[in-house]
């Protein structure tokens, strides 16, 4: 909506005045002055502050509303990268047999899987080891020729537990 002048603004604030529930005191006095046929010159600016007063709160609210419909772009962006760096993982773990690349479940029981992947996450590894697993990792990656995007299309053979 572009630019109103103070009168048509006020019109139809006060249209909208008249169909509001539960009214302030603000709105009381603004719909008692705007309906004032004869005015005096205190009338006038009174209104006119309350004209002034309410085309601010107008424009806070409609920047309160930007700026929350920004942090919900912003939240919903960052939770559907969060979402795709997950689909990424459990793509690894379908590429290596741990998850079925069909139903997405596990082929060992959770529990044992957890206890492996725990057992992982808290392994200390030297340099040297970490070269080998990402040498590997890197094979892996080439022979299912998907190095970046999507690894859960590439099934390997389900492993058998250990």
């Amino acid at each position: 909506m572009g630019y109103l002048g103070n009168e048509a603004w006020a019109d139809q604030h006060a249209e909208k005045l008249r169909t509001k529930h539960g009214k302030s005191r603000d709105d009381r006095l603004f719909l008692l002055l705007f309906d004032t046929p004869d005015r005096t010159p205190a009338d006038t600016r009174s209104l006119t502050a309350l004209i002034r007063i309410e085309r601010a709160k107008q424009t806070v609210r409609s920047g309160r509303m930007m700026i929350r419909e920004s942090d919900s772009a912003r939240a919903k962006t960052a939770r559907k990268d969060r979402d795709h760096e997950r689909y990424l993982a459990s793509g690894l773990l379908t590429m290596v047999g741990l998850l079925d690349g069909q139903t997405g479940k596990p082929t060992w029981d959770r529990a044992t899987l957890l206890g492996a992947l725990h057992a992982l996450a808290n392994l200390t590894a030297s340099d040297d080891q970490k070269r080998r697993w990402k040498a590997r990792g890197d094979a892996l990656l080439d022979k299912a020729g998907d190095r970046t995007e999507n690894p859960s299309e590439t099934v390997c053979e389900p492993r058998e537990p250990v």
